[in-house]
């Protein structure tokens, strides 16, 4: 090791830790080199002017600014580190003092305050302290100029060979000091990115260790366009399926209890069943909807013609069931002010509502009353629902709209999604979401949304669609491969009278379609063999089943799907698990305009 290298590295040998030792070299580095330029520069002087004044107070700086080195081996770092700062500032003012504007010594601020940065990067009182007494020394340094205090060696008016070097010795020595601290400055900026990347990639190789299984399904997914997307969607699918079991299960059991008094003691089991299924229902169809929203796939909203009354109604129904588990009453007034019709999304519309019901049913308290009010208020209507539950404090109502914030709730869990999704809804339909909370008395929302209503109003069928036809002798051909959701739709519907006719692939139920001529094809969009697209496709050309209402059932929820479908032909689009008020309703929807014609 030279002797330059044992200089810059003095004192480090004892510093386990990098960045300190790094600090030190820089100390000993600026050290040596302020030192060297002072040297040179005192000796310079002497020999071109012979100024005592001058040359001697560089060459002190130079003997002191070695000792800097030789309290970094001695391990005394703090005071090298303050004695560097210091010696520089009382050099520099000091021939600010004596030379007056022959040079620009004032440049050398940025040196300093960019060398307390350095020096002391980590402690905080060391590098206050040092960058305060820079900015005082070249205070000091400007009022004697501005007095006249100490009257300059060289007055600036006498351009003399030896002003003319001595100003062009310091300038360019002044600007490679500032230079210098701006190089280790950007130097450690550039040290601790890099210490930043390498930090996170040792967290991601971290992760790759421990997500082995994780790789694989990556890898499967990552061949489709976008992988979460299919990942949630196929997920959604598969969970679907037995999910509809489920759900219609808990459905059929409460239709039996109703017919049958004697198996009144199941009829709490079968309310907790369907509650907490419809609740699981809601989860996934928040999943999907915020799946939508992080890819950027908002829908666009569909404005059409709205009975008002009628989708409340309908939506006040189906919580009913729910919020009866909870012994939890779902009141729902509709001012008179608000049209018949208005011009709405109906589909965005009921996301909101059904988000914020099942929010208010979840988080009211036990035999208490959720109230849902619709207004009229000048040029909007707003939606208004309000629980008695125990509230949300001030602090949280200012994340409650951020995803996956939720309360705890010991009677359905959720996953934080709900209000998140229904702010978004309510944003692409032009309106505003507000909350009012007050502890221990309950929380409102309200939507707020511009009032519109159908320039031609036209009723046909409007007021009809939520009666209920009686299905007795209705023939329903059922196209379903899973063995449990054919068992829980035959059921319901041979219980309301209906003939159920089951294939399990398309082809079966080609065949059986052309020699039974069903009122209603019910047909699954996922089945082996010939897929349901290509069974509709069939069904739409056939010239004996090309009029048949086909309703699709299926476990696929993403709207791209459902819109294909209907395209292609399909009459309805339903997304298990299937509410069977729902279905009964689609069914008289269909049964009726075959009667008419």
């Amino acid at each position: 090791m030279n002797l330059l290298q044992l200089l810059t590295n003095a004192g480090c040998s004892e510093i386990p830790d990098e960045d300190k030792r790094r600090t030190l070299k820089i100390v000993n580095t600026i050290s040596l080199i302020t030192a060297a330029m002072s040297g040179a520069f005192g000796l310079g002087c002497f020999i071109t002017t012979g100024n005592i004044a001058i040359s001697a107070p560089a060459l002190i700086e130079c003997a002191l600014l070695s000792t800097v080195i030789l309290l970094n081996y001695l391990g005394r770092n703090a005071a090298a580190g303050l004695s560097l700062i210091i010696i520089n500032n009382a050099s520099i003012q000091y021939y600010s003092a004596i030379m007056g504007r022959v040079t620009e010594v004032h440049l050398l601020f940025i040196f300093l305050v960019g060398l307390s940065l350095l020096v002391f990067e980590k402690d905080k009182p060391r590098r206050a302290f040092s960058i305060a007494f820079t900015i005082f020394a070249f205070l000091i340094g400007e009022i004697n100029m501005y007095n006249g205090f100490i009257s300059p060696v060289v007055p600036p008016e006498d351009h003399t060979n030896a002003q003319f070097i001595i100003r062009w010795v310091t300038i360019p020595s002044i600007l490679i000091l500032d230079l210098l601290v701006i190089y280790y400055y950007v130097r450690n900026i550039e040290r601790l990115r890099i210490r930043e990347m390498m930090h996170v990639q040792e967290m991601l190789d971290t992760v790759k260790e421990h997500n082995k299984d994780l790789e694989v399904l990556t890898a499967q997914l990552a061949k489709a366009t976008d992988a979460k997307t299919v990942f949630v969607r196929e997920t959604s699918h598969e969970i679907r399926t037995p999910l509809n079991a489920i759900f219609g299960i808990s459905q059929l059991l409460q239709l039996k209890v109703e017919q049958d008094r004697s198996l009144a003691p199941i009829k709490q089991l079968a309310d907790h069943l369907y509650a907490a299924s419809y609740n699981t229902r809601d989860i996934i169809n928040n999943v999907l909807e915020f799946s939508r929203i992080e890819a950027g796939k908002l829908d666009t909203p569909q404005a059409g013609p709205l009975n008002v009354r009628e989708w409340m109604d309908n939506i006040v129904n189906m919580h009913q069931y729910v919020a009866s588990v909870k012994t939890v009453k779902v009141k729902a007034t509709l001012d008179q002010e608000i049209p018949q019709l208005i011009l709405g999304d109906k589909i965005l519309l009921t996301k909101t509502l059904n988000n914020l019901l099942s929010n208010a049913i979840k988080f009211t308290r036990q035999e208490s009353t959720v109230t849902l009010d619709i207004f009229r208020n000048e040029y909007k209507w707003c939606l208004q629902v309000t629980d008695q539950g125990e509230g949300i404090s001030t602090e949280r109502q200012s994340t409650i709209f951020d995803a996956f914030v939720t309360e705890r709730n010991i009677f359905l869990e959720g996953t934080g999604l709900g209000l998140h999704i229904t702010r978004h809804l309510v944003t692409s339909m032009g309106g505003e979401i507000k909350v009012y909370s007050k502890a221990g008395k309950g929380t409102t929302f309200t939507v707020i949304l511009p009032l519109k209503t159908p320039s031609a109003i036209c009723n046909n069928g409007l007021d009809d669609d939520s009666r209920s036809v009686n299905l007795t002798d209705t023939s329903i051909l059922i196209i379903e491969d899973d063995k449990m959701s054919q068992m829980v739709l035959s059921r319901f519907l041979s219980g309301m009278g209906s003939r159920i006719i089951l294939a399990t692939d398309g082809l079966e139920g080609l065949l059986l379609a052309r020699a039974s001529r069903p009122d209603i094809i019910i047909l699954d969009s996922h089945i082996p063999g010939m897929s349901g697209k290509d069974t509709l496709a069939q069904i739409r050309t056939d010239d004996v089943l090309k009029n048949v209402p086909v309703i699709i059932a299926s476990g696929d929820a993403f709207k791209e799907n459902s819109e294909e479908l209907l395209l292609a032909g399909a009459n309805e689009y339903l997304v298990k698990p299937i509410d069977f008020k729902v279905l009964h309703s689609t069914l008289s929807k269909y049964l009726r305009a075959n009667a008419h014609h």
